[in-house]
């Protein structure tokens, strides 16, 4: 009787760990193909900057940064990494991802449930929209905005009113891939960095499926002695470039886009 109990609880534990146990942050890939980045070039970057969101519009770097007190919106010189132009978020603001449509930035906060407009050229504030959750990252496809909440789920959005359209779970293989965070739109795919890993996956956006994963790791010991979590993907479309930086990082790196993305 001892023998079955103890063959019962191994049983147990086995269920336990299979279906409730942690699931992958890009530890596995499951077969997924994942290649390493080739950096083309480097660009100064703020190293006190808490990158939570990065894109690239009409000759500018947009970037958005957290951190309560120190939160902005700011439209940067990718040659030299001079601020152009900044937009101090309140004090009790923590901001997220961003991202450009029709000419407009939209910006995330954290746990404050609201979405900024701007104005791309002026970053004059335009509208505030409320949603429900946590925000981490944005991308848009040119019609709908994916966002980000820290979990293994996209969320599609009106970018009208914001309102919830539909959510994409996201997984490689069969294992649901959580700590969604900063977001861009690529040739038909979705990059996403993952919070505390050095690798970013670009998903299919019909199905959630992870193509491949892009392994970045070799850039964080580049980027100073600050350097935290990867975090910030912008994506120039007329001329093909893809730039990535990271949470106090003082380099934002040109690296090459993997073949699968062309």
């Amino acid at each position: 009787m001892k023998a079955n109990r103890i063959i019962l609880s191994f049983i147990t534990l086995i269920f336990i760990l299979h279906f409730f146990g942690p699931k992958s942050y890009a530890l596995e890939t499951g077969g997924t193909p994942v290649f390493k980045c080739r950096i083309i070039n480097q660009y100064p970057h703020d190293e006190l900057a808490f990158t939570q969101g990065l894109l690239y519009h009409r000759g500018w770097l947009y970037e958005s940064t957290g951190k309560l007190g120190r939160s902005s919106l700011r439209k940067v010189d990718l040659e030299s990494g001079r601020v152009h132009t900044l937009v101090k978020n309140n004090i009790q603001i923590f901001s997220e991802g961003i991202c450009c449509l029709k000419d407009e930035i939209y910006q995330l906060t954290w746990r404050s449930g609201k979405c900024y407009v701007y104005t791309a050229g002026s970053l004059a504030r335009k509208r505030i929209f409320k949603y429900k959750g946590q925000g981490w990252g944005l991308t848009t496809d040119g019609n709908f905005i994916y966002q980000s909440n820290g979990s293994s789920i996209l969320t599609l959005r009106d970018p009208y009113d914001f309102a919830r359209i539909k959510e994409l779970q996201v997984t490689d293989g069969v294992v649901s891939i959580h700590r969604l965070n900063e977001l861009e739109y690529i040739n038909g795919l979705i990059f996403s960095n993952i919070w505390k890993n050095d690798r970013i996956a670009a998903i299919d956006p019909h199905n959630g499926k992870v193509k491949f994963w892009l392994d970045i790791s070799a850039l964080r010991p580049l980027a100073g002695k600050k350097a935290e979590a990867a975090n910030g993907i912008a994506w120039n479309a007329d001329e093909k470039r893809l730039f990535v930086t990271g949470k106090f990082w003082n380099k934002v790196f040109e690296i090459e886009l993997p073949t699968l993305a062309n």
